[in-house]
């Protein structure tokens, strides 16, 4: 080759990576397209995409990211196609449908393992189209998912197909650092004109993107080996974890030239030291245990990533405990049992470090084998043991150490329930905005725009030309001082807005504090927490406490589910998708009177009331009681607790019968109820009901079709009637198009509000109804519902118990131009109510493998937060009639009680008058057609 070969071959190299070719980690189609003609519109599309996706707007994200994959398409860019694939895969993850999110992730790996054999030679040499990095995040991504669903030799094959090289110890000159690019520039040279020396700039380039190359390199390294230990660890195939674990450590070794300080590194290097303490502590070799995680505490210490330390802590905690348990000598025990509790405090305290929503919050969660939820429970648990170790006798009141103990324990549960409520919106995704500063809150989300881009750019799928400005050391400060910003800016939000601060400090009631400013002489409260190998129960009145040790959460779990197959018959279960109502307005309702044999019920009743409540009934006679519930509990209206077997329906010993039940999120949560102030004047009602699902629907003809961007929202509403309906876990069209949703409608809900609305009008309540397409989700974001004292919802609402980020409320799906018609949990945070009673009347609630409480508390939470200091909420869908008999008579006693000129009654006390009322009725005396009513929050 000649010199004019050979500079034309430089120049063009220089120009490329100073148009910012090695900026990005995934480039345009440099295998047969520059960059310069890839299309604006599919990258600004994809963008956008990102961008909204990152926000929490997964419905208005898929539209763009389908665009994106059309014009990539059209124009055959295969790793636009590639990036747009990935980006999708991202956002069915976060809807948690999980099938379609693998199946866009291997069509992404599919297309950057094509994109790389394209390359040609000076492409694959110089690296700037990292397509084998890109192929390997996508395995990464499909093993995770697998293995996140139980899908182990699936996962093990995608971790196995990864191509990985162990990062070098050491940095090299440039032509050899630069492999391949510098031997061709070297044999470009005929010996008698020598090459000219690249630029300045295009070496500062060629540094940047050769130390992001390194970087990346040893991510992969590093998933891979983390992938393969968590899948060992899962098959207790332990020495083999710790193979990898050591791997991993090995390969995130500080010493590293330029990369072993970088954020990612660091992270990798914390998990291996602490899976390495994780898998001694299964080995049974404690003291190990205990030498690992103090490595890797004080290697977070060192590394400057404290957001780091908290597994170890608690692994510390866990190590110490286990230790106690062994020790012969009470005095040392003693000892060991209050360093453990000493490293979860420490542990507890760097948790409430991290800020929810922030790049390290969520790194933490998909880092460890651990999760923070195990670190409060197993510190509060701790508490509880030493509590009961230092009771004088069981089921006494407790004083002294006893006392200090089991109140510094329920104050860590109380804290464990306000940060599972922010690990719910983390889950959404949407950011609470209400009671929030514009201004802050734009400050707020440029500032993680920021870091989601930066973390792009480091180690993420990216196809910006932008020139690259910074070597990856350099982001990765930026990134630091952005996180600091962040910090500076939540606590300025915090104190300008005390109503979020409350939500997101995690900032608990101490007992002495609910003792004080939650209950009174009539009231007790009952507190459960649920655990793998016990469960407690904190039993509090206004003067004391009293703790119990209850059957494990697996047990009370077993209780729960054989009642509700009682409570919930198989032959009274209600469906609400893949029906004709026209053909079936019952819903599948075969009967509609329950079975006259009581005694199935009873007995299962009767089974979990000894073992949830029967140990506290000395102190519970003729009380009201506050119930806190933990996991499947939460899903069981204590009202129908039968306290001795016989009887039938109606002269069952209910619980209801001598105690009147309110229930909470928290106790932390009456308490700042009240701080709202006092409730709003006046007596206006709204009611909302019997919503158009379905453009089939005789009410939604003629109706404006919904814009092309509308017709794509709805995932969130896919995946919780997947949960909810009990459709394992298949989407139900990918499209999300409305108008083919098979959901039932509600036709008695409209009688439901008709009569609630009459006797609202006789009794001199101002009511307003909202039906058919005027039931909208728009409508309640925009009209004034500030004036309104009652707000009923006659509608489908959904439960999940597996998901709780996908739990909401379903108004009309017909007709949206802004919203999708699904009202979720973390978009009712953001609602401004005045300090209504709101009642949803027609839920129904799926319960998964796993039985998360925040289903239904984190609903009930959010309109609490919006404003309403009670809610009361069905845990399942009820026959129609009975539903609007009951309504109707709760709605005529709360309206006729005294201070009804103002709703001044007790609309717990109204309930329990209705449902006893019910229940002495006969017809609908079984459980469930009164029992599924519950109300949360204030009673007074």
């Amino acid at each position: 080759m000649n010199f004019e070969a050979t500079k034309s071959i430089t120049q063009f190299l220089g120009v490329s990576l100073l148009l910012g070719l090695c900026a990005f980690p995934l480039a345009a189609d440099l295998g047969t397209t520059p960059v310069v003609q890839q299309p604006d519109q599919a990258a600004t599309a994809l963008q956008q995409g990102r961008r909204l996706l990152k926000r929490g707007k997964s419905d208005q994200a898929l539209g763009q990211l389908q665009t994106a994959l059309n014009l990539y398409t059209a124009a055959k860019n295969n790793r636009g196609i590639a990036a747009a694939h990935n980006e999708l895969g991202d956002l069915y993850l976060r809807q948690g449908q999980y099938n379609v999110a693998l199946d866009h992730y291997q069509k992404a790996f599919e297309g950057f393992v094509g994109a790389e054999q394209k390359q040609d030679v000076v492409t694959a040499a110089v690296g700037v189209a990292d397509d084998r990095f890109n192929a390997n995040l996508m395995l990464a991504k499909i093993g995770d998912i697998n293995f996140r669903l139980g899908r182990i030799p699936e996962a093990s094959a995608a971790y196995g197909q990864m191509v990985v090289k162990k990062p070098e110890g050491a940095a090299s000159k440039v032509g050899r650092r630069f492999g391949g690019f510098g031997a061709i520039l070297g044999g470009l040279s005929t010996g008698s004109v020598p090459v000219a020396a690249p630029t300045s700039a295009l070496t500062i380039a060629l540094e940047a993107k050769k130390e992001l190359d390194e970087y990346r390199s040893s991510i992969v390294y590093s998933s891979y080996q983390l992938g393969m230990a968590r899948i060992a660890y899962f098959n207790n195939d332990l020495e083999t974890a710790k193979k990898n674990f050591l791997s991993a450590l090995e390969a995130a070794g500080s010493s590293l030239a330029g990369i072993g300080n970088l954020g990612q590194t660091r992270r990798f290097r914390a998990a291996a030291r602490t899976s390495l303490g994780d898998v001694a502590l299964r080995q049974g070799k404690l003291k190990d245990a205990t030498k690992f995680y103090t490595e890797a505490a004080k290697g977070a210490q060192d590394d400057k990533r404290l957001d780091l330390m908290w597994p170890a802590q608690r692994g510390l905690g866990r190590s110490l405990w286990l230790q106690a348990g062994q020790e012969k000598d009470p005095k040392n025990a003693g000892t060991m049992r209050e360093s453990a509790v000493g490293n979860y405090r420490e542990a507890i305290k760097t948790i409430e470090t991290l800020r929810q929503g922030s790049l390290h919050a969520d790194e933490a969660r998909t880092t460890f084998l651990a999760t923070t939820k195990n670190v409060f429970d197993e510190a509060s648990n701790s508490l509880a043991e030493m509590a009961l170790l230092a009771a004088p006798a069981a089921g006494a009141p407790l004083e002294g150490n006893a006392l200090a103990y089991a109140a510094e324990a329920f104050k860590i549960t109380e804290q464990a329930r306000a940060r599972s409520l922010l690990d719910l919106l983390s889950e959404s995704g949407t950011p609470v905005t209400e009671g929030v500063s514009v201004e802050l809150f734009k400050r707020k989300q440029e500032n993680l725009d920021r870091q989601q881009e930066i973390a792009e750019l480091l180690t993420g799928i990216n196809i910006s030309t932008d020139e690259p400005k910074k070597k990856p050391g350099e982001l990765e400060a930026e990134l630091d001082k952005l996180q600091t910003a962040f910090n500076e800016i939540e606590n300025q939000i915090r104190v300008a807005s005390p109503r979020y601060a409350a939500l997101t400090s995690g900032q608990s009631l101490s007992l002495a504090d609910v003792q004080q400013k939650v209950l009174d002489d009539q009231t007790v409260l009952l507190e459960y927490s649920l655990g793998p190998e016990a469960s407690y129960l904190w039993a509090a009145d206004s003067k004391s406490l009293t703790l119990y040790k209850l059957a494990p959460r697996p047990t009370l779990d077993k209780l729960v589910t054989d009642l509700r197959a009682q409570l919930i018959p198989a032959k009274l279960q209600r469906r609400i998708v893949g029906i004709d109502v026209a053909a079936d307005p019952t819903r599948g309702l075969g009967v509609v009177t329950a079975s006259e044999d009581a005694a199935p019920f009873i007995a299962a009743s009767s089974a979990l009331y000894k073992a949830a409540v029967e140990p506290v009934s000395s102190l519970i006679a003729e009380k009201r009681l506050l119930v806190v519930a933990d996991g499947g509990l939460n899903y069981i209206p204590f009202e129908a607790l039968v306290k001795t077997a016989g009887g039938d329906y109606s002269s069952a010993p209910y619980l209801i019968k001598t105690n009147e039940i309110v229930y909470a999120p928290s106790a932390s949560v009456i308490g700042a109820i009240r701080q709202q102030g006092a409730k709003s004047p006046g007596r206006a009602m709204l009611v909302i009901a019997d919503p158009v699902f379905n453009s089939n629907d005789a009410r939604g003809k003629g109706v404006v079709p919904s814009t092309a961007s509308a017709e794509t929202r709805g995932l969130g509403i896919e995946s919780a009637l997947t949960d909810v309906a009990g459709q394992g876990g298949v989407a139900i069209a990918e499209s999300a198009k409305m108008q083919g949703l098979p959901l039932a409608r509600l036709t008695g809900t409209r009688t439901e509000a008709e009569q609630i609305a009459r006797l609202g009008r006789a009794s001199g309540a101002p009511t307003d109804v909202w039906l058919d397409l005027d039931a909208s989700e728009a409508n309640l974001g925009v009209r004034d519902v500030t004036k309104y004292r009652v707000l009923h919802i006659a509608t489908h609402g959904l439960l999940n118990a597996e998901r709780p980020q996908f739990t909401g409320v379903v108004l009309s799906l017909v007709g949206n131009k802004g919203d999708d018609g699904f009202l979720r949990t973390d978009e009712v945070f953001n609602l401004r109510l005045g300090s209504p009673l709101v009642m949803l009347s027609a839920c129904e609630t799926g319960l998964g493998k796993e039985k998360r409480g925040e289903g239904v508390m984190g609903l009930t939470r959010a309109f609490l937060y919006a404003g309403a200091p009670t809610v009361g909420v069905s845990l399942w869908s009820v026959a129609d009639k009975s539903t609007a008999d009951l309504m109707t008579d709760f709605y005529k006693r709360l309206l006729s009680s005294p201070g009804a000129a103002s709703l001044g009654g007790s609309p717990s006390a109204a309930m329990r008058e209705a449902q006893l009322a019910m229940i002495s009725g006969k017809k609908y005396s079984a459980p469930f057609y009164w029992a599924p009513f519950v109300l949360v929050g204030d009673w007074r």
